[in-house]
């Protein structure tokens, strides 16, 4: 049994996006192996509540649960400004972050109170989420002998591109990751880039998803033709207003699209073919119902998880290329690519109309899941990595 310290700004157990997603997939290996864990978290980041604690203690993920607070209390303002905000300008400052055009959400507060925690305990594994909180571990001299971990979930720098000078964010990305003894990548570009930057060993450990029960293709039971979801990100919504502007008025309007998640919030109910789930406490039961899933994705990096979770399902994906962003395979996969409207409409035809092409495409979509996705299988490399 190892004892771990887990970061994430995030509550793993909301599930309205891809990340945190990933981070419970995390959660529920270690939980299977029987490892010690403590939990941290940071309160405004992740608006958790009362309940939201309440609820993620009950899940016996961890062992223990810190909820932090990264700023002070603005009650009086005057204190707010003398003992946060301008003590963490000076430290800002003074450490040269003005200058490295990439964010860092990490206060003194923050570090003082997770630099706490490791006077208090010692750790096999830290894990942090995400290099915009490396700073955690930055000049840390209480990590002891824990291997340190950051999980990745994305390139930032390209996700920040036009906000920030890209040769700086990128030398000062590679700076952070190169803080971790390794580096876990979510999709094979990112591997790839970081690898050639930074001497830190940067393991593939691809999204995990426990296989879903194995069901016979009924088309009569299912009550959507497409399934779409998402959550309210600026990336998705680009990517689904170009779907309803210009792919949506050239498919038949007798076909049924479910879209699941907070994208709702983006579009009006002019639709009257699309069935909005503003969220689902789980969503095998309505990728079960659905024919087939898209993935318009015209911008944005890193892995779509909506993707893997509607192969899983056995369901054909029609996508742009971004779709297919940081799969193993680019090819025969069960995704049909297209960045043309009028054939990313045709292809959604051909899925809806001829069967042969849709079991092809499902056949491919359940061999890219089992090789690649699969829970087990993804536990037993890891368990190699970990050990």
């Amino acid at each position: 049994m190892k004892r771990i310290l887990f970061f994430i700004p995030d509550n793993p157990l909301k599930k309205n996006s891809g990340n945190k997603v990933r981070a419970l997939e995390l959660l529920l290996y270690f939980k299977s192996r029987g490892h010690m864990l403590d939990f941290v978290s940071e309160q405004c980041w992740g608006e958790w509540t009362a309940k939201d604690v309440e609820d993620f203690k009950a899940s016996g993920l961890a062992s223990s649960t810190q909820i932090f607070n990264r700023k002070g209390s603005k009650k009086n303002l005057i204190t707010y400004f003398l003992f946060h905000k301008l003590p963490n300008f000076v430290s800002r400052l003074l450490s040269g972050k003005f200058h490295t055009l990439f964010p860092d959400y990490v206060t003194i507060r923050l570090k003082r109170d997770f630099t706490n925690l490791l006077k208090a305990n010692s750790y096999d594994f830290i894990f942090i989420n995400y290099a915009t909180w490396a700073s955690l571990i930055d000049n840390n001299r209480y990590l002891g002998n824990a291997t340190t971990i950051l999980d990745s979930h994305d390139f930032l720098t390209a996700q920040n591109q036009l906000r920030y000078d890209i040769g700086r964010s990128f030398k000062e990305e590679i700076r952070r990751i190169s803080l971790f003894d390794r580096v876990f990548a979510i999709s094979i570009e990112e591997q790839y880039i970081f690898s050639q930057f930074s001497k830190t060993p940067i393991d593939l450990v691809p999204m995990m998803i426990k296989s879903p029960a194995a069901l016979e293709i009924r088309f009569e039971e299912m009550l959507y033709d497409i399934i779409y979801v998402a959550s309210r990100n600026p990336h998705n919504i680009k990517a689904f207003e170009w779907f309803l502007t210009t792919v949506y008025p050239l498919l038949s309007k007798s076909i049924k699209i479910c879209v699941v998640g907070q994208i709702n919030e983006s579009f009006n109910d002019s639709y009257s073919n699309i069935i909005k789930i503003p969220f689902a406490e789980e969503l095998d039961s309505y990728y079960k119902k659905a024919r087939i899933a898209i993935c318009p994705m015209l911008s944005g990096t890193g892995v779509k998880i909506k993707v893997i979770e509607a192969l899983s399902h056995g369901l054909p994906v029609v996508c742009n290329t971004r779709g297919v962003d940081g799969l193993l395979n680019k090819i025969d996969n069960g995704c049909l690519v297209s960045d043309d409207p009028a054939e990313f409409a045709a292809a959604i035809h051909s899925l809806l109309t001829d069967s042969k092409t849709y079991i092809n495409q499902s056949k491919f979509a359940k061999r890219t899941f089992l090789s690649n996705y699969e829970q087990t299988n993804c536990y037993r490399k890891l368990d190699l990595i970990l050990r």
